[in-house]
């Protein structure tokens, strides 16, 4: 093995050190930089346009994220198409989806059926809907709607179960800092009467009142008698059903 004078030792370790604080300094004055995106500017990456303060999506656009067994109601009784399959209603375009044994899955055709109804067994509930063709919500109008039956009777209760996407904005002029998209439910709540109309309804006495205005002193009576807050639909619900018995 070839010896190494002490003077070249002493070069290689001087070159090192100084190769080092090259980095160091380097370093420094890069974490200095004006930044664009989080990186110095006019830094050159691989990464090419993607974000890294990006944090995903969060919740789900179907009403329940798992298959369900479920059951359609076909517009023709004596349709030959299976009755009992695996459902999962994607709220946020309006689609109801079959899955298949063998396969992905399909959307429903909607001229096909008149409803459908989900069961949950995990939960021991089941989830009856009609179509509607053309209703009117706050957003527009919505060609063909799946509405779940909260109530049933000669009035009733029906909510057009929808989510919307609130996509992320984390604009430093419009200071907002959510890195995320985000499911958010944006559903109504409509009362069926016997004729079929509907009345658009809301968490809210006032508009209870006014969908329910021919009987309006009776049901003002009736939700201060029974102290109801509309914190939940099942309060609606509760104002349905003592109509019916006007």
């Amino acid at each position: 093995m070839k010896a190494i004078s002490f003077a070249a030792m002493l070069c290689f370790s001087f070159t090192a050190v100084l190769a080092q604080e090259t980095n160091v300094l380097t370093a420094i004055a890069t974490n200095n930089m004006p930044r664009t995106n989080g990186l110095p500017a006019g830094t050159l990456t691989t990464m090419g346009a993607y974000d890294l303060r990006y944090e995903g999506t969060k919740g789900s656009k179907y009403f329940i994220d798992e298959w369900l067994s479920g059951e359609l109601v076909f517009v023709k009784e004596n349709t030959k198409a299976p009755k009992t399959v695996p459902l999962k209603y994607d709220s946020q375009n309006k689609e109801l989806l079959f899955k298949r044994s063998v396969g992905d899955s399909i959307v429903v055709n909607p001229n096909q059926i008149t409803g459908f109804i989900l069961h949950d067994a995990r939960h021991n509930a089941s989830f009856p809907f009609v179509k509607i063709e053309a209703l009117k919500t706050e957003g527009g109008i919505v060609p063909v709607a799946y509405l779940m039956v909260l109530y049933k009777n000669k009035t009733s209760l029906l909510k057009y179960v929808s989510k919307m996407m609130n996509k992320a904005n984390y604009s430093a002029v419009s200071n907002v800092d959510r890195r995320y998209d985000e499911y958010l439910d944006n559903s109504e709540y409509f009362i069926q009467k016997p004729d079929g109309t509907l009345s658009r309804a809301k968490l809210k006495q006032k508009s209870i009142v006014k969908a329910l205005g021919d009987k309006e002193d009776q049901i003002e009576a009736f939700i201060k008698k029974e102290n109801l807050t509309f914190r939940t639909e099942y309060d609606l619900a509760r104002v349905v059903d003592y109509y019916n018995t006007l």
